[in-house]
């Protein structure tokens, strides 16, 4: 069991990460629309491919390389899992200082720790 969740809980969430890449590459727009954000014109979905997509790539590649038995393995999924909560934390900051958060942005909060607890089962399971 051990062994299933050090591997297979980080390929979940680098899985989760390379389809939420592709999406932002593909459908820039689409993407924030659930969030009242309009990426109409060029440089908003510039900006949206980058953060959205390029990021999570990046993401999903470095989980990739780490079961793959890198020898910093380790630091490479705590460090996304800390970026994971840090994404988490930015939204509980802005849902203090708003007074409200949105059902959207309160579903990726928990996708966010979710994910962390996937990357962090790498590191501390097995």
């Amino acid at each position: 069991m051990s062994v299933w969740l050090a591997t297979i809980a980080p390929a979940l969430a680098g899985l989760f990460y390379l389809a939420l890449g592709l999406t932002a590459l593909a459908r820039p727009a689409n993407l924030l629309a659930g969030f009242g954000v309009a990426a109409e014109g060029v440089d908003a979905r510039n900006e949206v491919r980058a953060v959205y997509g390029g990021f999570p790539l990046a993401v999903a590649g470095l989980v990739a390389c780490s079961l793959s038995g890198a020898p910093n393995a380790t630091g490479i999924l705590l460090s996304l899992a800390v970026v994971s909560l840090g994404m988490a934390l930015g939204r509980l900051v802005s849902a203090v200082l708003d007074r409200r958060i949105g059902r959207l942005p309160a579903v990726f909060a928990g996708l966010e720790v979710a994910l962390a607890l996937l990357l962090a089962a790498g590191v501390f399971v097995g």
